[in-house]
């Protein structure tokens, strides 16, 4: 009965752990250096919609990318925005479509958007629009704008898809409830393990 202990003390000390480094890692991201000025594309992940329009995480997102692509263009710069995201099983249109027209409904000229379609999560995000960002601008460098409690898989699935990229978290890693966090951190610990 003591081994049983000592063994479910040692594993809740480990998540916790796993639980705090992760926290730490999300606020360093959103906390380090900005991302650099000038990128060709910002990059805006998908993520859930409330029917065909984005939910409160999305918005958060977009109104980021809104405000990053504001900053660009009074620096002087030009960049396109992608937008990635299919049509998950209960959606009634693809993430990407949803955001282009949120953007476009925000003053965002249509051709200044792209659309990568296709992609189902975060992995998929980034290699889908790599490959589209390489092929439309050889040796582009972007600005992957997602949630705070999204950065940590963010990054680490840009660097796997092998994108020159500076991530921005919209918020900080708790503004959307500890839930998130707690299931982002389950699915980084998923994709260090080359399971997500």
């Amino acid at each position: 009965m003591h081994v049983l202990l000592i063994v479910a003390v040692l594993l809740c000390g480990y998540v916790l752990l796993w639980l705090l480094g992760f926290l730490g890692l999300a606020l360093y991201h959103r906390h380090r250096r900005p991302a650099p000025a000038g990128p060709d594309y910002l990059v805006v992940l998908g993520a859930a919609l409330d029917g065909c329009e984005p939910a409160a995480p999305l918005a958060a997102r977009l109104d980021a990318a809104l405000e990053r692509l504001a900053a660009e263009e009074a620096a002087g710069y030009a960049p396109l925005v992608l937008v990635t995201g299919g049509k998950g099983p209960h959606e009634e249109c693809t993430e990407a479509a949803a955001m282009a027209r949120y953007l476009v409904a925000r003053g965002v000229p249509a051709e200044r958007i792209r659309r990568e379609e296709r992609a189902v999560n975060t992995a998929e995000n980034l290699r889908f629009s790599a490959a589209l960002m390489a092929a439309e601008r050889p040796g582009y460098r972007c600005t992957v704008v997602t949630n705070g409690f999204h950065t940590v898989r963010s990054a680490l699935a840009a660097r796997r898809a092998g994108a020159p990229a500076a991530v921005l978290g919209a918020d900080g890693p708790l503004a959307h409830g500890p839930y998130l966090l707690l299931r982002e951190a389950v699915g980084t610990a998923l994709a260090l393990l080359g399971r997500a």
